[in-house]
């Protein structure tokens, strides 16, 4: 009888200790599906109207891990960039990461995990309207100054509920006078539907 007592209690402290594991495991398998399930697609279709208002032929490449934004504004035929814009054009795929700061912890989390562990890359490339390279960058976004801060975020406790879907979220616009676009980079907000998967 104790024996058996000493395992019901085994299997009860390794489900205990089990689970959480379990649940991350789950989130993070979501998280991966969900980002290369062609959500960077109908991110392009989204920002379409807007960017050719804006005369920037916009396109998304999608090779997960690998995510290529090509952006051509028609508008500019100049060969240089300010230096701020091509700065902000090196600071996009991080800053397009602070859109995870609203989602529940374990989501956020789990995403995380998945940006770290598939190495995903964004490749960022702004041409003029003859199709000469403005500016370009490539950004590993686990290397990201930003990723261990939100990594280690604790979500507040008056935070305004989390996304229900996948949404894309727009990365800073460029603020220049020769190149009036918007340059959108995908950041993805997970679910707390996520978690009950």
């Amino acid at each position: 009888m104790p024996l058996i007592l000493v395992l019901i209690g085994m299997i009860c402290f390794g489900v205990f200790l089990g689970y959480p594991k379990y649940q991350m495991m789950q989130l993070e398998d979501e998280a991966r599906h969900d980002l290369k399930s062609g959500g960077f697609a109908q991110f392009e279709a989204k920002y379409r109207p807007l960017m050719r208002a804006a005369k920037i032929d916009f396109s998304v490449l999608d090779q997960y891990p690998n995510i290529r934004f090509y952006m051509r504004n028609t508008a500019y035929s100049g060969t240089d960039l300010p230096e701020d814009v091509r700065s902000m054009v090196s600071t996009m795929g991080c800053e397009s990461m602070e859109s995870f700061r609203p989602m529940e912890e374990k989501a956020r989390t789990a995403l995380l995990n998945v940006l770290e562990e598939d190495q995903v890359t964004f490749h960022i490339s702004l041409k003029n309207k003859f199709g000469a390279e403005l500016a370009g960058h490539q950004q590993k976004l686990s290397a990201c100054p930003n990723f261990l801060t939100l990594k280690n975020l604790e979500q507040a406790a008056d935070s305004s509920p989390p996304q229900m879907t996948l949404t894309p979220a727009p990365a800073p616009s460029i603020p220049s006078p020769a190149v009036t676009a918007t340059a959108p980079v995908a950041a993805y907000s997970s679910s707390e539907e996520a978690a009950a998967h």
